[in-house]
């Protein structure tokens, strides 16, 4: 049951987390590393045969989405694993923090991180882009919320994995694959519409595909670039979407996480 004190419990623990990663050394390397690469988008664009501006967007899109991910994958696979090495996840779960508290304040911690690693991204983006076309592309920034919607089914799949395993090498390895099954899903179903895989392989194949997120319907990247016009039902559809999945996930991972015993 949900209560203040349940939603006081949350907020403190995802705090907590937000304070945690944001001194977190992986953070800034990640920044560091996108101002490189925006930078170096320029330079493959003035090489480019064609328009140096899409070519800029289209690599710094890819880029903030790709280092966005990556940076929820590996903080956020280490999370439990700190907590275990600590010794601090005993010393919370004996007090009464209920362990879905425990895991959706871990959640809401590490994606606030993300969305906020995003925003400083974006915001370089947009002005490093607009030093080009002498406007700003505010169409760049449902971009970035599509991002971000991204980033929240991929936080909800690190919790889910933490629940089920501690090495955070699996954890990665597990959500980044998530993560590019989601994006690669057009795959699937072009298997199945070209007749490549029939029969029982082809019910396997549907249900990989429904089963799995649907990132490469979220993510807007390429409308962007090439100004192709994306409806706004389109990113509520996004958004109802993202929230759903995220909360399957969660609903999993505080099951499994519940008969979970720590040593």
């Amino acid at each position: 049951m949900i209560d203040r004190n349940s939603i006081r419990r949350v907020w403190a623990i995802s705090l907590s987390t937000f304070r945690e990663s944001m001194r977190s050394k992986v953070l800034y390397s990640v920044l560091v590393f996108a101002v490189l690469i925006i930078g170096a988008s320029a330079l493959f664009g003035s090489v480019t045969i064609g328009d140096q501006v899409k070519v800029i967007k289209d690599f710094g899109l890819f880029a903030l989405s790709l280092l966005s991910v990556l940076y929820c994958v590996i903080s956020g696979s280490t999370l439990l694993f700190k907590e275990l090495a600590r010794k601090t996840v005993f010393n919370i779960l004996s007090k009464p923090v209920r362990r879905w508290e425990f895991l959706t304040g871990k959640f809401l911690g590490i994606f606030s991180t993300s969305v906020v690693l995003l925003f400083c991204m974006g915001i370089l983006f947009s002005s490093f882009t607009a030093f080009f076309e002498r406007s700003i592309d505010f169409e760049l920034f449902r971009g970035y919320f599509h991002i971000a919607l991204e980033l929240m089914i991929i936080c909800s799949a690190v919790i889910l994995f933490s629940s089920i395993v501690v090495t955070p090498i699996l954890i990665g390895l597990f959500s980044f694959g998530l993560f590019l099954a989601g994006r690669s899903l057009n795959v699937l179903l072009y298997l199945i519409d070209e007749g490549f895989v029939s029969g029982g392989e082809a019910i396997v194949v549907k249900s990989l595909y429904w089963g799995l997120p649907q990132l490469h319907t979220i993510n807007i990247n390429d409308a962007l670039v090439y100004q192709i016009a994306v409806p706004h039902t389109q990113s509520i559809w996004a958004l109802i979407y993202a929230i759903s999945y995220s909360a399957v996930l969660l609903v999993l991972a505080q099951m499994l996480f519940q008969r979970r015993e720590f040593n």
